[in-house]
């Protein structure tokens, strides 16, 4: 009889109550999409990170990354390559030779990074021929050839077809150097990773770092990121010696933004439900006050002050729920839209990139944040209830009928 009594008199003043639901609606909507853009966003980077520029896993002697030094080399790499392909949890894995060094030109130099990389597990790795914007990819048996990025070609005043000096210690720490021809240019959404890196073929750089046949480092892709903390777990035990990372260690920072990404979008949505639990308190607060010989004359003829309670707090708490269905319905017809197509935000491209993120940005929601927003409007709807409710109970019936 209570539900029957708080439906109707929430639609005895429907002007009020299409404004309460309307806004209920907007701001379920609002806090929905914000959750889902700024997820899309980070899972955009995170993908890009592991298909780009990291893997799943990097396998690395000890102390490699410390200083980045060639004496510091995997023992035994090409076998240890082998054995990591046979897994059959790895999609592919690659042995590269990395080095830091300046590449130079006429017109100036820069610090870089060098890949020396195995040309057919690069591709299948990282897909670096489908980043080339001009160019084309290494053509064996040709040497001496290197790709590197748009960003880097306008630093340096450079064209395709010129020629570049690579300079790097060697084992032995003498000063290498070499002349090599831009024959690709490249480009991915990662502004610094363009600034900083170059790529040649393995066989060109390993010999001049005097590690011929040798790696420094092991990229792995694996089939599912689902099995990465297995996967590093039984390569560890599979090569005791060796330092083996996911992707999160080897960049802190974006392993960092994963974990307080989640966090800031509760965040959000609890600001966004905050406010609106406000106006809502102070709307049904009104109310009650313009019922107040209403509720007094329902004590009077006996209702206890238990149903006032509860018919009030139904009251506010089916406006609440009565406004959700039209937020979650706009809140995914707007996903649907924008996951299929992307938000475009190129005007901001330059910033975007410079973060290394995408300027087309595609929504994605996740279940549990699903249940987690629910879960917030239900505990707003409480609360919300509970002010207007527990003022309703303060009345006493004589005083007012005399109003």
């Amino acid at each position: 009889m209570l539900i029957k009594i708080a439906w109707r008199n929430i639609w005895r003043s429907r002007k009020r109550s299409l404004i309460i639901l309307a806004a209920v609606g907007i701001g379920l909507w609002t806090g929905i999409f914000l959750m889902a853009f700024y997820t899309g966003m980070i899972e955009q980077r995170i993908n890009a990170a592991i298909s780009t520029e990291l893997s799943h896993l990097q396998l690395h002697h000890p102390t490699f990354r410390n200083e980045y030094e060639i004496p510091y080399h995997l023992p035994q790499g090409r076998e240890m390559l082998q054995k990591i392909s046979k897994d059959a949890r790895v999609k592919v894995a690659t042995g590269r030779v990395v080095v830091k060094g300046m590449i130079a030109s006429a017109s100036g130099s820069s610090g870089i990074t060098i890949n020396g990389v195995m040309p057919a597990e690069e591709q299948r790795l990282t897909n670096l021929p489908g980043k080339i914007v001009e160019g084309n990819y290494f053509t064996p048996p040709k040497t001496n050839e290197i790709i590197l990025s748009k960003k880097l070609l306008d630093k340096l005043n450079l064209s395709l077809n010129r020629k570049v000096i690579l300079t790097f210690q060697d084992k032995d720490g003498n000063l290498a150097s070499s002349a090599f021809r831009i024959v690709g240019i490249f480009k991915t959404i990662n502004g610094p990773y363009d600034d900083s890196n170059v790529f040649v073929a393995i066989q060109d750089l390993d010999a001049l770092a005097g590690i011929p046949g040798e790696l420094n480092e092991i990229s792995v892709l694996l089939q599912s990121s689902e099995m990465l903390e297995l996967c590093q777990r039984d390569f560890i035990q599979l090569f005791p010696e060796t330092k083996v990372e996911s992707w999160m260690q080897l960049s802190p920072e974006l392993g960092l933004t994963v974990s307080v990404g989640d966090q800031m979008v509760y965040i959000f949505m609890g600001i966004i439900l905050l406010a609106l639990a406000f106006g809502i308190v102070n709307t049904m607060m009104m109310a009650v006050l313009e019922r107040t010989k209403e509720i007094g004359m329902l004590m009077a003829l006996g209702m206890n002050k238990l149903k006032v309670f509860t018919m009030i707090l139904l009251e506010t708490f089916f406006l609440i729920l009565a406004g959700c269905p039209g937020g979650l319905l706009a809140a995914f017809a707007t996903l649907a839209l924008t996951n299929r197509t992307g938000i475009d935000l190129s005007f901001y491209g330059q910033l975007y990139s410079s973060f290394g993120y995408s300027p087309i940005v595609h929504p994605v929601l996740k279940f549990q944040h699903l249940e987690i927003i629910m879960l917030l409007v239900l505990i707003t709807a409480l609360i919300s209830a509970l002010f207007p409710a527990r003022m309703a109970l303060r009345l006493k019936p004589a005083e007012s009928l005399k109003k």
